[in-house]
């Protein structure tokens, strides 16, 4: 009976926390296409932007490249050996947390799917800009490993920076297959070294590796990342996918940090908006995701 009770406590709970968001999403859209009809955008990607939104509810992606991915098509299944939840991606088992529910791992998993399809802005990799095959790769806040698994058969080694000990037991379990060509740090990647800290530049100096490509998405400390990768920064070949929207100036302040550091650099095609930011969202409401940096060091 007491868990009966607790499971309808919890879906009510969710229940209204979901009306309240939507409530919230309606206004930040009404709020944004108000904006927008008094201050016509210059900017392309904007405009288009705003143009989508005013046909569909507010979300983080805009363009129709993210109307392919239902999230109630998706199979989420438990592992009966350790009890955890996972989704097929494609032939491979990725594995989610302990704690998450099946509607969680849904949504989880479709907004995985929707960043990373080529036309979104989010998108890691594209034609000129990919995992080759033996390249090292270090993904850098890889909480589920999505990205690195996509590409575990064609890397000849990858490093797992994740701290949250829940993604780590996920992880661990996804990764089983190629456990001999993945290393799983649980640290903080930072520009500091203690006992829960670690640079990118310390680490692998330890190693002696030399990854040639880095992701690095640590949900707005990429900046501290960078300045602990100084020595990283001299290497050829190098490319670096930085995320560039957990801050509002990220894209404006990674762009000529990148030139600045001889990098030749472009951002994916695109805008978005950044949810976790609602309460503070202000013009020009939406901003660039991603960066894509490559050295040309001699």
């Amino acid at each position: 009976m007491n868990k009966l009770i607790q499971k309808l406590r919890y879906k009510l709970r969710s229940r209204r926390s979901d009306y309240l968001h939507r409530r919230k999403l309606h206004k930040v859209r009404k709020h944004i296409l108000h904006y927008y009809a008094q201050n016509p955008p210059a900017d392309r990607e904007i405009a288009a932007a705003v143009n989508y939104l005013s046909q569909h509810p507010l979300s983080t992606f805009y363009g129709t490249f993210q109307e392919k991915y239902p999230a109630g098509e998706i199979t989420v299944f438990s592992d009966a050996q350790n009890g955890l939840p996972y989704v097929m991606a494609g032939s491979k088992k990725l594995y989610f947390k302990r704690s998450q529910n099946k509607h969680t791992i849904r949504i989880l998993y479709n907004n995985l799917l929707i960043e990373q399809d080529p036309a979104s802005p989010h998108c890691y990799s594209d034609d000129r800009f990919r995992v080759e095959k033996g390249d090292v790769l270090a993904d850098v806040g890889c909480a589920e490993g999505f990205f690195s698994l996509m590409y575990i058969e064609e890397l000849e080694r990858v490093y797992l920076f994740e701290q949250d000990r829940e993604w780590i037991e996920a992880l661990e379990a996804t990764f089983a297959p190629w456990k001999e060509k993945v290393t799983i740090i649980p640290r903080y990647v930072s520009d500091t070294n203690s006992s829960d800290e670690i640079t990118l530049d310390d680490y692998f100096g330890q190693t002696g590796e030399k990854p040639c490509f880095y992701k690095i998405d640590v949900e707005g400390a990429e900046a501290s990342v960078l300045r602990g990768m100084k020595m990283i920064l001299l290497q050829k070949p190098l490319k670096i996918a930085l995320c560039t929207y957990h801050h509002q100036d990220d894209f404006t302040l990674f762009s000529r940090f990148f030139q600045e550091h001889g990098f030749a650099h472009r951002a994916n095609d695109g805008v978005m908006i950044f949810q976790n930011d609602l309460e503070k969202l202000t013009p020009p409401y939406f901003r660039k995701c991603l960066i894509k940096a490559v050295n040309r060091h001699d």
